[in-house]
């Protein structure tokens, strides 16, 4: 599936012991990577769970796999947007105002669902509010 324009997100797998290096593109200077399963080693060591970001810049990541089980991590890299951030506590936001409204929203539909009730169909599907 293509990501976004000037955005990159890589699913890899490497085999223990196994090295790969990284170029962002031109203008991608964010970067982040959460590891799914194994070990690996970039300057420090990343465990099974963890999600790091890398510090600005366009510099070459170098990752290898560490331990004796593959790794598999998702990796991805960025152009900043050109937003400043307004962050919740489980948010991050472009605005003010779309920091206070997402809550709120969240509430609505909360209590929508607690006034339906039990709204599990047969087949398990929960139907979605709007």
């Amino acid at each position: 599936m293509p990501a976004p324009q000037g955005i990159n997100c890589l699913l890899i797998t490497l085999r223990p012991g196994e090295r790969w290096t990284y170029q962002p593109p031109a203008g991608h200077t964010v970067g982040w990577l959460a590891l799914a399963k194994g070990q690996l080693e970039v300057g420090a060591s990343i465990r099974t769970g963890e999600l790091v970001v890398f510090e600005p810049g366009e510099t070459p990541i170098t990752l290898e796999a560490s331990g004796s089980l593959d790794s598999v991590f998702l990796l991805a890299s960025a152009v900043p947007h050109p937003h400043d951030l307004h962050l919740g506590n489980y948010s991050v936001h472009t605005s003010a105002q779309a920091l206070e409204k997402g809550p709120r929203r969240i509430a609505e539909l909360a209590q929508l669902m607690e006034e339906a009730g039990n709204r599990n169909t047969p087949s398990g599907t929960i139907p979605v509010f709007r």
